[in-house]
């Protein structure tokens, strides 16, 4: 795979096998190879394109959607707070388009992360995007994690679910001690109801609002990617109680 930029700053996932076709003209199947990486290279029409090797925000960015997906800002805060890295035990549920899961088992490779989603149709979706991306260390489970989760000692456990309170007690058998528990939830009753069941652990909400510059005129952008969800960070202390 390729990734060709305009410029206008407009990206191209391509796979190198055939013409791209874009407004600024079309891109011969020749020009996309490993040598030309790095380089610029010209449409027919002689507009200039940068020619990349795509990384895993690329793919995010280019992934076929279903349902509502987790936002970059939202799971880059997941990964800072709860500190995985490679090698760490991850488990998610709702697995959706798989957005989340690429981006954090693209962390944690060489280890599995381990996906419960409940609807096949969902989870066809999820695979399509990985094998594009070139992920193999996904394993999608069809089944609800409200009914139990198999794995243990793992680092963290992922819910983007209606009711994240029915997985407490399944996480703190499944959880390390000091491993973590994270939901997120578009409404705060959510938040609230999921932060009172937490016993056993030590927790904290949090809001991502992020705000882009316009450095030519120096003022913010008028719009902004605001609410998106509210984030619970749970970190298992004990298990009695």
């Amino acid at each position: 795979m390729y990734l060709l930029i305009d410029e206008k700053g407009r990206k191209y996932l391509v796979k190198g096998n055939k013409d791209v076709h874009t407004n600024y003209g079309v891109i011969s199947k020749e020009s996309l190879n490993e040598r030309n990486i790095g380089r610029i290279i010209k449409s027919r029409i002689g507009k200039k394109f940068f020619l990349l090797k795509p990384n895993i925000i690329d793919y995010i960015e280019k992934a076929k959607r279903g349902p509502q997906a987790i936002t970059p800002k939202d799971f880059g805060l997941i990964a800072a707070y709860t500190g995985i890295r490679p090698g760490s035990r991850v488990v998610e549920a709702g697995t959706g388009s798989g957005i989340l899961s690429m981006f954090l088992a693209n962390i944690i490779m060489p280890e599995k992360l381990i996906s419960y989603e409940v609807r096949e149709d969902i989870a066809e979706i999820a695979r399509e995007n990985f094998d594009r991306a070139g992920i193999g260390n996904i394993e999608i489970k069809i089944k609800s994690i409200y009914d139990g989760i198999d794995e243990r000692d793992i680092d963290l456990i992922v819910l983007d679910l209606a009711e994240p309170w029915r997985v407490i007690e399944h996480a703190k058998n499944s959880l390390k001690i000091g491993g973590y528990i994270v939901s997120y939830s578009p409404s705060i009753e959510q938040s609230k109801k999921f932060h009172r069941k937490l016993d056993g652990f030590v927790a904290e909400t949090r809001e991502c609002l992020m705000r882009e510059w316009n450095l030519t005129v120096m003022r913010p952008h008028s719009r902004m990617i605001a609410h998106t969800g509210f984030i619970t960070f749970a970190r298992l202390v004990h298990r009695e109680g």
